[in-house]
């Protein structure tokens, strides 16, 4: 006896045949056309799509270096914390960025000038008073 065959029985159940593997179904062939050497050879249409929006890149910055005081890092440290408090993913980098917007002119931003500029260890060399 034959083994039974899962697709023989469902196709016994819907009254069909099963299709030959032998002689598969071919697409027929759309016939060909010669053209003449005097007609030129056809450019395909092109075709009226809308062009996609897509997002501007990125702004890219400009890599760079700061070294920076303990005091300094201590204050970034201070800020990513209480940024992370108030359910905000933070970098040093967005830090800096942060208070950079954040900063406004008038006397407090020179006094930190200053206290920066005592911090700093680089030495100003004082310029002479210019003679007209």
């Amino acid at each position: 006896m034959a083994k039974p065959s899962k697709t023989a029985d469902l196709l016994k159940v819907l009254g069909q045949k099963a299709p030959s593997v032998e002689h598969p179904i071919a697409a027929p062939e759309a016939p060909r056309r010669e053209r003449s050497e005097a007609e030129p050879p056809q450019k395909a249409k092109p075709r009226a799509e809308q062009r996609r929006q897509s997002a501007p890149p990125p702004v890219r910055g400009k890599a760079i270096q700061f070294y920076l005081h303990e005091q300094d890092q201590k204050l970034i440290h201070e800020l990513s914390a209480w940024l992370a408090s108030q359910r905000k993913r933070i970098n040093d980098s967005l830090v800096m960025k942060t208070v950079l917007r954040a900063a406004k002119t008038g006397p407090a931003l020179l006094a930190a000038y200053d206290e920066a500029v005592k911090v700093d260890g680089r030495v100003r060399k004082k310029r002479r008073p210019e003679m007209f």
